[in-house]
């Protein structure tokens, strides 16, 4: 190598290095992860959903029960919601800014805003949902193991209430609509059955049909009478004189039954108050009462299905791998780092010389 590329390549690839060499050497401090994994799960049988999730479970197989709430809790933890109730439970600020860390890893800003303390949260903090296993799997940076394990725990706590959630909505939305229905037709049941008991009292019997049928009972035991009332009579018209005691005797029996048959007739068919409006009336009441019995034990049935798809559509959140206590750090990694930009600035410096190389020959 020539001696002026040498000197360049100290200058531009050997002092950055080892800059670069000396911060994790001297002053970086180290960073404890632990992680955790959980599952999503659906109750066997319950239907998938649909949506974009549906989509992407299509693409690489079957559509796991549960699919759409594991990336829904993936998007929590990257979220500000998740920050926010961080630090409701922990001092983030004391955890991620402690007295003895580097400047350079640590959190900046005494009092940050939301926004650059998010910025902070998502280099500690990473979630990733495995398509295939459908895992998720968590990862929590801190500078002391206790803090890291707290951060984790915290988190799937969240989550676990954010399934919680879900699967609350989801049957409270299953259920609310037949509970609806069911009120509605209870509401019908107690109408008609008071419209059914107002009728009764108004009218003073409990049943129109027996009272119908005790009316043409009763005229035709009278019609029966009045039959053998005028058999009587010519029987004995034709050995007795018209001035008969006798005679006059079933003449007036004859004319009170038929006055008491055409009473009885014109109480079952004419009037404001006849036997057939009451018998129209009830059999419209009761059935309207029977229908609403109907509708109200659908109701009751379309209900306790939907209780049964609701308890099929129950997700719940289970902890595959609780987070664990790190007993050493896992970051920096300082080898990893120095070797990745000794290489990354070898390259370029390589690409460089050879480009001014190739414009000094081009120009002599």
């Amino acid at each position: 190598m020539p001696s002026g590329a040498l000197g360049w390549f100290l200058l531009l690839v050997a002092l950055p290095t080892l800059l670069v060499g000396l911060y994790y050497a001297t002053c970086a401090s180290d960073l404890y992860e632990a992680e955790a994994r959980i599952l999503v799960r659906g109750r066997p049988g319950a239907p998938a959903s649909g949506g974009i999730a549906s989509m992407i479970g299509s693409a690489s197989g079957a559509m796991r029960p549960g699919a759409e709430e594991a990336q829904a809790v993936r998007a929590f933890v990257n979220s500000l919601d998740a920050l926010s109730g961080l630090r409701q439970r922990l001092d983030l600020i004391a955890i991620w800014r402690p007295a003895d860390a580097d400047w350079i890893s640590r959190l900046w800003y005494e009092e940050p805003q939301a926004e650059q303390l998010m910025k902070y949260y998502r280099r500690r903090v990473t979630v990733d949902y495995d398509l295939e296993t459908g895992l998720v799997t968590l990862k929590a940076l801190a500078y002391r193991p206790e803090d890291a394990r707290a951060i984790a725990t915290s988190l799937l706590e969240m989550s676990e209430d954010l399934v919680n959630r879900f699967t609350a909505r989801t049957s409270e939305d299953t259920l609310r609509v037949g509970r609806e229905e069911v009120a509605i037709a209870e509401r019908r049941v107690v109408e008609a059955r008071a419209a059914l008991t107002a009728f009764r009292e108004r009218e003073q019997t409990l049943d129109p049909t027996a009272a119908v049928g005790s009316a043409v009972e009763t005229i035709g035991r009278l019609e029966g009478a009045l039959a053998q009332a005028r058999t009587e009579l010519q029987e004995k018209r034709a050995f007795m004189r018209a001035d008969n005691p006798q005679i006059q005797v079933l003449n007036n029996r004859i004319a009170a039954l038929s006055a008491q048959i055409v009473t009885e007739r014109a109480r079952r068919t004419s009037g404001n108050e006849t036997l057939t409006q009451q018998l129209s009336g009830y059999e419209r009441l009761t059935l309207e009462r029977e229908f609403a019995e109907r509708v109200y034990a659908s109701a009751i049935a379309s209900l306790e299905g939907a209780r049964a798809d609701a308890q099929r559509q129950q997700v719940f959140l289970m902890r595959v791998v609780e987070p664990n206590l790190p007993e050493r750090s896992t970051f920096p990694k300082a080898f990893f780092n120095i070797m990745t930009l000794f290489v990354i600035l070898t390259v370029f410096f390589a690409i460089g010389w050879l480009i001014m190389a190739g414009a000094r020959e081009h120009a002599s």
